[in-house]
């Protein structure tokens, strides 16, 4: 960033960038896999005990508060990784900053929701509205822990970083099995369990950051600085949340809470490859952020890349072919609709995996504001291709909007990362033998 001060917070020993990025790397696909797993646990649980309507109440209970909440955060998660590896500030300056930060920007997000409500889910279940009420206490408990966790991010905290990720979902697994357990699962304890969940995972980071920062600080000038960087780069988050979820948005407004639940079912098939692209861009910014232009930040970006790209589409072939199969034995006969959405949707995360990576270079090249620009576009397309698809083919319309927006976004970023990293744009998805090698290596390291 322009007139960017770089403080120094102590001696670090040098670092070896491909060994620390490939452990890096290992550690978060290690722990989507399991968060993969987790959710697949979850879905079934949910499903074969609240069946497709309870299942839509649910999700339009949680819907709303998330995105409202991811809108509110404002990239101030992204803003905390990025200045925390470039060490331009204490962390302790840096936690004390971004937290108030996050407390005034989660008041307002959170009487903002409590509006919304009752518009939004009006033809929904007077449960799914009582349940969405109880769910506003996620937005402020959920900006802090993500917060908290870009610090532990920006710090090279991996290990710690991805205990916090998969707290959450581990927490949440375990209080929805006890409900089930008791027959107790309804659409409000389920609303309730997630919440305890995320309250669980807020503490263990608050625990986590305090081993770095051993106090707070608070400094204007660090706050406006987290703020500038984090509003450039929300414009890829905001943009980036409409676009993977409007489509729910679009179905739980105007239709009915069987469709969402048969279309949450098709979205829950497709998160092992989404999972693959979050994982990358959690390790890619830290990583690539403190590195000087030249080839080692362009070789390591692009190959960061290609293995998203590569990754994702395995994993997607066999769920493509094999979506009505895995739905009817996972999820039951009465989701078997869900099998023709599924196959867009997996085409469509393969893309949306490569634009998590690419999104996180540009942030990582002090460029946040180029993914924003990308998003915005894309999602123009993913609104023009509702209005248009829904209408006529309902939850597959749905469906084929994402692929076009996601497919938008993907051309635009390419474009701007290879400008960013001056080389040719058909460069950042093109495969090389010496890329295909560099991937060998590090499956095989990680297998050992």
């Amino acid at each position: 960033m322009a007139g960017e001060a770089r403080v120094d917070v102590g001696p670090e020993e040098p670092e070896r960038q491909p060994a620390i990025a490939g452990r890096a790397l290992g550690t978060s696909f290690a722990a989507s896999a399991a968060i993969q797993l987790l959710n697949v646990i979850t879905g079934i649980l949910l499903a074969r005990t609240l069946g497709p309507t309870g299942r839509g109440a649910l999700a339009a209970a949680l819907l709303w508060p998330m995105l409202l909440g991811g809108i509110g955060l404002m990239g101030v998660m992204e803003a905390a990784t990025y200045h925390a590896a470039r060490r331009t500030a204490p962390v302790a300056t840096l936690i004390g900053s971004g937290l108030a930060l996050v407390f005034v920007q989660s008041l307002v997000f959170t009487a903002l929701a409590a509006l919304l409500l009752p518009v939004v889910l009006e033809n929904q279940s007077s449960e799914a509205l009582e349940a969405g009420r109880i769910f506003l206490a996620y937005i402020p408990v959920n900006m802090a822990a993500l917060f908290l966790a870009g610090i532990l991010n920006g710090r090279k905290h991996f290990g710690l970083f991805q205990i916090v990720r998969l707290l959450v979902i581990v927490a949440t697994v375990i209080l929805l099995a006890a409900l089930a357990i008791g027959d107790t699962l309804t659409v409000i304890h389920a609303v309730m369990a997630y919440l305890a969940a995320m309250a669980l995972t807020l503490a263990v980071a608050v625990v986590f950051v305090q081993r770095d920062a051993g106090g707070l600080g608070f400094d204007r000038a660090v706050a406006r600085t987290l703020f500038a960087y984090g509003i450039r780069s929300h414009a890829s988050t905001i943009s980036s949340q409409f676009n993977e979820r409007l489509d729910q948005v679009v179905i739980s407004i105007f239709l009915s809470s069987r469709s969402l639940g048969i279309y949450v079912i098709a979205v829950t098939l497709t998160s092992a490859t989404y999972l693959v692209g979050v994982s990358a861009s959690w390790v890619v910014l830290p990583q690539v952020a403190p590195l000087e232009p030249g080839p080692e930040r362009t070789t390591l970006a692009r190959r960061y890349v290609q293995l998203t790209l590569a990754v994702s589409f395995l994993i997607s072939v066999p769920i493509a072919l094999l979506a009505d199969p895995l739905i009817r034995l996972f999820f039951g006969d009465a989701f078997a609709a869900a099998a023709g959405p599924t196959r867009v949707l997996v085409l469509a995360a393969v893309l949306l995996s490569v634009n998590r990576v690419l999104e996180a270079i540009l942030r990582a090249v002090g460029r946040p504001l180029d993914a924003g620009v990308a998003e915005l576009i894309a999602l123009g397309a993913t609104l023009a291709g509702l209005a248009v698809l829904v209408p006529l083919i309902g939850l597959m319309g749905a469906a084929g909007a994402s692929l076009l927006a996601y497919g938008v976004s993907t051309a635009w970023m390419s474009r701007r990362v290879s400008v960013a990293l001056g080389m040719r744009a058909r460069e950042v998805l093109a495969f090389r033998r010496a890329d295909i090698r560099w991937m060998r290596d590090r499956v095989v390291g990680h297998a050992r």
